[in-house]
């Protein structure tokens, strides 16, 4: 006898419980990081609002307070002693208070130069960004970071050796360092007619000094030599941006005839004493430094 076989059923078999968690989680992982942007998104606007503000601490009350109520009172304020007074009455949610009793509290007021102040903070930022981005443009290389105010170059790569005669390279270096400062300083200085892109009214320059920084052994011949050394090489970049651009030579820090007019770009040099210093010339440093006019 034949045996009949019975087909077999083919059971379709649910979803799994594991992969439905799966899609949970990641629904879950998903809300959080929206939830995350939000608040960091939050976060970063409330600290720009609060580092920008003109008064800080108000900004920072400002954001805490958030139900302030519009209320009329008499104040009484004291510029002399920055002390000002309101009724008790004012200060009460009801309304009601010791008749004649007072609340009395210290102000800062704005002042005009804490805002000139700031003006002359941004406009040196943007000075030294943009020659910072000439720089890069004309494939000058310098140290340090000129954000702190000044353009810093290695003394051996603008000297010879032990002199203060620029090398081929660093006759190159300085004429593209005078054509950068004849485009930008004019706007910051007096004395060299200027063109339509100049603000009326901006923050100028106090001095652009051009410093050499070395150090030395003050009480050694070599380290004498090495402070002579660093001033010659000071003076001699200087020569060499206003024989480049000699409208760098007539700009000055106050118009011509004016009491206190001093050239904008003048000569320092920096010679710091320690013990075993290094050979007269090494180490050395020219840099030209910014100090915007207060």
């Amino acid at each position: 006898m034949r045996r009949k076989r019975g087909r077999t059923v083919d059971v379709e078999e649910g979803e799994s419980y594991y992969v439905s968690m799966t899609d949970m989680m990641v629904g879950v992982i998903f809300i959080f990081i929206i939830m995350l942007s939000y608040f960091a998104f939050e976060f970063r606007s409330t600290t720009a609002k609060l580092t920008t503000a003109r008064h800080p601490e108000t900004a920072a009350l400002l954001q805490t307070a958030a139900n302030l109520t519009p209320k009329t009172a008499d104040i009484e304020i004291d510029y002399k002693a920055q002390v000002l007074c309101v009724p008790e009455a004012t200060l009460s949610e009801t309304g009601q208070g010791a008749a004649g009793e007072r609340r009395c509290f210290a102000f800062s007021p704005p002042t005009q130069a804490s805002t000139q102040t700031a003006t002359a903070v941004d406009a040196q930022k943007l000075l030294m960004q943009s020659l910072d981005a000439d720089l890069r443009d004309a494939k000058v290389s310098i140290t340090g970071d000129p954000s702190s105010g000044s353009l810093a170059f290695r003394a051996d790569q603008l000297f010879v050796a032990g002199a203060a005669t620029l090398s081929p390279e660093g006759q190159r270096i300085a004429g593209q360092v005078a054509q950068i400062l004849i485009r930008r300083l004019p706007c910051l200085g007096y004395g060299v007619p200027t063109d339509a892109s100049c603000q009326d009214g901006a923050p100028k320059l106090a001095v652009a000094n051009v410093v050499s920084q070395t150090n030395l052994d003050a009480f050694s011949a070599e380290g004498q030599r090495a402070a002579s050394l660093a001033l010659q090489r000071a003076a001699a970049f200087h020569q060499a941006l206003t024989a480049a651009q000699p409208g760098l030579a007539a700009l000055r820090n106050a118009p011509p005839g004016q009491a206190g007019s001093q050239p904008l770009l003048r000569v320092a040099s920096v010679g710091q004493s320690q013990e075993g210093a290094s050979k007269v010339g090494d180490d050395q440093t020219v840099s030209i430094q910014f100090q915007m006019a207060p």
